[in-house]
């Protein structure tokens, strides 16, 4: 994030008077950024520590207790509306890129920038994917299982 934040801020200064689009590019990127790193700090404090939690309570045969946001559907709904918060901002993104397609008169920088934006949208898509479709669904069954 940081060094994509570095390029856009860079084409912006350079080509933003020529290509307004890279203004609202680079302030949707830096909401992103920030409400990215609040929600990575949210699952490595909060979720996974319980997930982590769930499962050796179950290898181990022994209770789980109640964490304190109750169940564990909490925390998995509030991740999965930031997920679609991030994927409808990305399609922003992409939308005013022209899906990451460099202009005519794109500098090197401006070419780095876009590749740079598609690839992390990329991981974005799979990160989204693989809580949204696995990881979540797993632990939300595994503590129905610890509490029947």
């Amino acid at each position: 994030m940081p060094v994509i934040k570095q390029y856009l801020n860079k084409i912006s200064e350079v080509h933003g008077k020529h290509h307004p689009e890279l203004l609202e590019i680079e302030a949707l990127f830096n909401a992103s950024a920030g409400e990215l790193t609040m929600h990575m700090k949210k699952e490595e404090l909060m979720l996974f520590p319980f997930v982590r939690k769930m499962m050796s309570a179950q290898s181990e045969d022994v209770k789980v207790h109640t964490p304190h946001f109750g169940t564990v559907s909490n925390p998995v709904q509030a991740m999965m509306h930031e997920h679609d918060t991030e994927g409808k901002r990305f399609r922003q993104i992409s939308e005013l890129s022209n899906q990451y397609t460099p202009p005519a008169d794109a500098c090197n920088t401006y070419k780095v920038a876009f590749s740079l934006l598609k690839e992390f949208e990329d991981d974005l898509h799979l990160h989204i994917h693989l809580e949204n479709n696995i990881l979540f669904p797993k632990a939300v069954a595994l503590e129905k299982k610890l509490t029947a």
